[in-house]
């Protein structure tokens, strides 16, 4: 008796153990939200497409693995980024979902950031003059 009381603790802790593991493959609330940016010295954002949905808080870390200062900033529909990169901060404020300000080669930065409330795609660029020109932009895509 005593030995199929062990036997049946073992299973039961075995399977507990088992559907723990199982559970592990859903990302904690959040995680999916956490974006990494990379740039390199093809003026080309990696990943150029993030998809979020709106309203979430997402972290975002832009590396500039390049060797030319660069930065990255989220526009709202129908802003043109290569007219953005000429203007002033003050004329792009109400532009402006997202600004990473223009850091050198090898560095990184980090910001958080509400994802709009409103669905569309929205234009990811680097606003340092002639790097959107260049072919330096993204897409954050917000899904409802």
């Amino acid at each position: 008796m005593k030995i199929k009381t062990l036997f049946i603790f073992a299973l039961l802790s075995l399977t507990a153990l088992l559907l723990a593991a199982c559970g592990g493959s859903e990302q904690p609330q959040g995680a999916q939200n956490d974006f990494t940016v990379k740039v390199k010295d093809d003026f080309k954002f990696d990943p150029e497409t993030l998809t979020v949905k709106a309203g979430e808080e997402i972290n975002v870390t832009f590396e500039n693995t390049s060797a030319l200062a660069h930065s990255f900033a989220i526009l709202r529909p129908g802003v043109d980024p290569v007219a953005a990169s000429n203007a002033s901060e003050d004329e792009l404020h109400d532009d402006l979902v997202l600004e990473i300000h223009e850091i050198s080669g090898g560095q990184s930065a980090s910001e958080s950031f509400t994802a709009p409330s409103e669905a569309g795609e929205y234009v990811i660029a680097c606003l340092v003059p002639g790097h959107a020109a260049a072919g330096m932009v993204g897409t954050l895509v917000v899904e409802p």
